[in-house]
């Protein structure tokens, strides 16, 4: 599964999308392409070693967002690919050979 974080009262930002433009992704965050994210130290699916998930090379608040990120989802089973802060596998997975591709927001959690 691939995500962030967003405040609860963050107006929505544009679609993440990949790849993102040459540069576009790891400068500072007024540089990056707006979102309503908190500051990870680089964009969601920035693929550049500065989006490891232990990079050394980020910010103090783009680490405890991370950590912050790591330490919600481990505590929930999942486990973070270190190569991607975005991008967790939930472990053991319930469904290992199925692949799922949907929004999810707190609207989904009320509708049906």
């Amino acid at each position: 599964m691939d995500l962030t974080i967003q405040p609860i009262d963050a107006r929505p930002g544009p679609t993440p999308h990949s790849p993102h433009p040459a540069g576009s992704c790891f400068g500072p965050i007024n540089d990056r392409a707006p979102d309503a994210s908190l500051d990870m130290g680089t964009a969601y699916d920035c693929f550049d070693v500065l989006s490891h998930t232990a990079s050394p090379a980020v910010t103090e608040e783009a680490r405890e967002n991370r950590d912050l990120l790591v330490d919600v989802l481990a505590a929930e089973g999942f486990a973070n690919y270190e190569a991607e802060w975005w991008h967790f596998t939930h472990r053991p997975e319930v469904f290992p050979t199925t692949f799922f591709d949907f929004p999810v927001s707190r609207a989904s959690l009320t509708s049906g």
